[in-house]
């Protein structure tokens, strides 16, 4: 284990029974690390496996196979009273701030159920803690009271970043915490994640759809395809120089602010959907859409290796 890694997983996968005799295999082989104080950002088309990786990582969902070890200690199969230490340090902001918070309970007892849950603190201490994280997240004492359907999206959101920093995590997964809400409000929820991050020393793995959101919150960005890694390395290298065609492919798709270069750039299109995870091709999974598979592809399964210094990347064409 690295000096300084928060958490390492090793050959996570995670298949789901579909029926029929059928096997969707949402996350297959992945590798990776996140360093303490770092926000490693997984960006990529809906259905190649984010979500289900950050539910893994947390035990929302058992792992099929692989690895996942946390501070350096093996928590792949843990027993209750292990899950219960585990989620002491680690949380989940979720995608949907709708569905992810108790429609029945205040934004106070949202707030302190994992601080009751844990025994932190007496009643009198556990309420002026909800007042503090209200404040921390841009809320007031006044919305401890009030019901879940009284929020605003943005709002709702908040109580759920409150909730998730309640028993002070050391790591959160953000589970595409911002695609619900609108554009004013997300670079609001971003900038508080940074400043949460610079205050508290959190560790984040932050999963996205939004290319542009994620190279501004991350440190380093992991591209996901088909339950596949293809593409790792530090936020600026990928945007400067990224090596393998989808993930060049998803940059070009980032708007640009100036219409002269919007005009000049070379848009990449990809011709086809997105294969079915139930029977995905043979190979290197993008050959069915790159616009330079060779016959090696189809063939193959790329050895996702580094090939600069912090730059991963699994393509037969950088193989010479």
């Amino acid at each position: 284990m690295q000096d300084n890694v928060l958490l390492e997983v090793k050959n996570l996968k995670k298949c789901f029974d579909v029926g029929n005799r059928q096997v969707l295999t949402a996350v297959d082989g992945l590798d990776f690390t996140i360093r303490r104080g770092e926000t490693l950002g997984f960006v990529g088309e809906s259905g190649c496996g984010k979500s289900t990786t950050g539910k893994t990582v947390m035990h929302l969902i058992p792992p099929t196979s692989g690895q996942i070890l946390y501070d350096g200690r093996d928590i792949t199969h843990m027993k209750r009273p292990e899950y219960l230490k585990f989620t002491k340090k680690a949380q989940m902001i979720f995608q949907d701030p709708y569905a992810s918070l108790d429609s029945r309970m205040t934004a106070g007892e949202i707030i302190a159920e994992g601080m009751k849950i844990h025994g932190m603190y007496h009643a009198k201490e556990r309420e002026e803690r909800v007042v503090e994280l209200l404040n921390t997240v841009g809320l007031n004492k006044e919305h401890a009271s009030r019901f879940v359907h009284e929020f605003s999206g943005g709002q709702r959101q908040r109580i759920g970043i409150a909730r998730a920093l309640a028993i002070d995590p050391e790591f959160i997964v953000c589970d595409e915490p911002i695609s619900a809400l609108d554009v004013s409000i997300q670079s609001q929820v971003v900038n508080m994640l940074e400043d949460m991050q610079q205050e508290m020393g959190l560790t984040y793995l932050f999963i996205a759809h939004d290319l542009s959101v994620v190279r501004h919150i991350s440190h380093r960005i992991g591209v996901m395809y088909l339950g596949t890694m293809v593409e790792l390395a530090e936020s600026f290298e990928l945007n400067r120089h990224p090596l393998h065609p989808y993930s060049q492919t998803l940059l070009s798709a980032v708007p640009v602010p100036d219409p002269e270069v919007s005009r000049r750039r070379n848009r990449i299109v990809l011709e086809g959907d997105i294969p079915s995870p139930m029977n995905p091709p043979s190979g290197c999974r993008f050959h069915t859409r790159c616009p330079y598979a060779m016959d090696k592809c189809k063939e193959c399964v790329p050895e996702f290796k580094e090939y600069e210094k912090g730059h991963w990347v699994a393509c037969h064409l950088l193989e010479k």
